[in-house]
């Protein structure tokens, strides 16, 4: 996974706001990063300035694939209706994790655009209801 534009043209800011026990907390990040498009499917591609994650996005038809490689990696299909198991790893260990996904909506193109999921993430047995929104916005 290499940066297909390293020019840095788009302000991809993530919103994810998670609940676990009735308790919510809103986590926002915001990179620069490219996108194209390729054979019908849209790409986002990002690095974090402060954990150096390479971040990729996919979107093909009614999937979305989120790709991370560095100090994260991990690699979640999110596509509404399915329940999949993956490995996340960190620097200290991996571990199995259960994606079931809602919602995976997208509207992008040259200028920017949007993603929507809704998902729950079940780790070790808890439950993390997530709604995220990824946006895209050329610069």
């Amino acid at each position: 996974m290499t940066l297909k534009n390293t020019d840095n043209e788009y302000r991809i800011t993530v919103r994810n706001r998670q609940t676990i026990d009735n308790e919510t907390d809103i986590i926002e990040e915001t990179a620069y990063g490219s996108y194209y498009e390729k054979n019908g499917k849209r790409y986002i591609i990002y690095k974090t300035e402060d954990d150096e994650t390479l971040s990729m996005i996919k979107a093909d038809g009614s999937e979305i694939l989120i790709k991370r490689k560095g100090s994260i990696n991990s690699s979640m299909a999110y596509k509404a209706g399915t329940k999949k198991s993956f490995m996340y790893e960190l620097p200290y260990g991996a571990m199995e994790m259960e994606l079931e996904t809602h919602r995976a909506l997208y509207d992008l193109n040259e200028s920017g655009g949007i993603i929507e999921l809704v998902y729950t993430l079940t780790v070790q047995g808890e439950k993390y209801f997530n709604d995220m929104k990824i946006t895209v916005v050329k610069r």
